[in-house]
């Protein structure tokens, strides 16, 4: 018996060595462009009045973002399958560029004062998760060709900030007021794929340089939203609000009825928010074979 156990174990570790042989590490940095980009309506009013009417022209702007723009850092894990495909997981992390989007609003009354209001909001994702992957890589003594493919499972959420900067030059009012608040959207699980084309160079025993283009299509679907500050004229009312103000959750459908309650989140159609890119990458790879 226990000679039997002892070979079982040398056997086992004979076996771990044989796959640890086939294990290399990597890591790369790089920048994700934005791609397939989800789509913001925006809109801005002047507005003149009259004493017997008003009339607004509007100005319609579709805006188009993706969440995940930005620097990205990649680190992983691969395993030999054969001399050309091998098995990867990374784990990733992007620097999420901010993207920023304005509206205003002019009003004139019927005495020729004016009332404008500038509006900025600014929307930034976050984006870091896993991306399990096959490889496959074309032979050759110091280049090779490759392709990777494989599923993005990122988690993700989204801040919405917003300032709005108000003036008027009429005696009836106070000179500047304003708002600003803060929406923080839920975070959640996302899941996509992943393609990219690259070459690598072993330019030390074991040690690889390697560059790519890589495709990343992920989309974010948020299953709520908060105010995490809202202030209006310098005062914070953020803890004056209701739930139904304060919070909204998204649903597939939804009734008038439905909004009516002060203790329950706003019931709203879903949205998405574009967290796909290009990306452009430059990394190492040490293998523990050569």
């Amino acid at each position: 018996m226990k000679k039997t156990m002892s070979l079982l174990v040398m056997l086992s570790i004979l076996q771990l060595s044989v796959v640890a042989q086939k294990v290399y590490f990597k890591g790369h940095v790089g920048y994700d462009i934005g791609v397939l980009k989800s789509q913001m309506n925006l809109h801005s009013d002047h507005i003149k009045d009259y004493y017997d009417s008003t009339v607004t022209t509007s100005v319609y702007q579709a805006k188009k973002s993706s969440y995940a723009s930005g620097v990205s850092f990649d680190l992983g894990l691969g395993i030999m399958i054969n001399k050309r495909l091998s098995a990867e997981v990374a784990g990733f992390y992007t620097v999420c560029k901010e993207q920023k989007f304005a509206t205003e609003i002019h009003m004139e009354d019927e005495l020729g004062y004016h009332f404008s209001a500038y509006s900025d909001y600014t929307l930034q994702g976050t984006s870091y998760g896993l991306r399990p992957s096959l490889v496959y890589a074309i032979q050759g003594t110091a280049f090779r060709p490759y392709v990777r493919v494989g599923a993005v499972i990122s988690f993700s959420d989204l801040k919405e900030s917003m300032k709005m900067d108000v003036s008027t030059d009429s005696p009836n009012y106070l000179p500047y007021g304003g708002m600003e608040y803060t929406l923080q959207y839920r975070k959640g699980l996302s899941a996509g794929a992943s393609i990219s084309l690259g070459l690598e160079y072993m330019f030390l025993s074991r040690l690889w340089v390697y560059a790519d283009v890589s495709a990343n299509i992920v989309n974010y679907y948020p299953a709520g939203a908060k105010y995490t500050s809202y202030v209006v004229s310098r005062h914070d009312i953020t803890e004056r609000l209701t739930t139904h103000e304060r919070e909204m959750v998204f649903v597939d459908s939804y009734s008038t009825a439905d909004n009516k309650s002060p203790n329950e989140p706003t019931k709203m159609l879903p949205v998405h928010y574009s967290f796909s890119t290009i990306g452009f990458n430059i990394g190492l790879k040490y293998t523990l074979f050569d």
